[in-house]
């Protein structure tokens, strides 16, 4: 996770899902992230085990941010927005940290919850902020392709010198 000043978002939104509410922002590259912290609460996860898993991650400790997220100040007995900063991931990268959860393993009384969660929060985020003209074009899929081809491309040239050297020094 950057150890740099937490994320402001631009937009943030609550949507209900099974009776939670997951909280996602915006960001103003156009990145959707969430606060992971929330989930685990409400999945009876232990929080500083998921926070640890995520920094050992080489992935998603390398796509982590923190970001100012506001809340109601529920535990006073008020109702008042308050500002926390929380630790969360891209909203694509969401659904493999929960699949990196063992449904197997949590306790019964949460499994079904847990594979909710794992096979329908993606999209209900998804839906609350990618709008028909946010989604992907099928020219920014093209684009897209086409970049990973110039990629593959790169990498044989990058392979067909190097075997090149090898056979020069044998």
């Amino acid at each position: 996770m950057s150890e740099e000043k937490a994320l402001v978002p631009v937009e943030q939104k609550q949507v209900t899902f099974y009776g939670d509410e997951l909280t996602a922002v915006l960001a103003e590259d156009g990145t959707v992230y969430v606060p992971i912290r929330p989930i685990c609460d409400s999945l009876g996860l232990d929080w500083d085990g998921q926070r640890q898993r995520i920094h050992r991650d080489p992935v998603l400790s390398e796509v982590s941010m923190s970001a100012v997220i506001t809340t109601a100040d529920i535990e006073s007995g008020s109702r008042r927005p308050r500002s926390s900063t929380m630790l969360c991931l891209p909203l694509d990268y969401l659904n493999g940290w929960l699949f990196g959860v063992n449904a197997n393993r949590v306790n019964p009384a949460i499994r079904d919850r847990l594979l909710s969660y794992q096979r329908e929060s993606y999209r209900v985020l998804a839906d609350a902020f990618l709008s028909p003209t946010t989604a992907v074009s099928p020219a920014s899929t093209l684009y897209q392709v086409r970049e990973m081809g110039r990629a593959i491309m790169q990498m044989a040239d990058e392979q067909i010198e190097f075997e090149r050297r090898s056979l020069k020094s044998a």
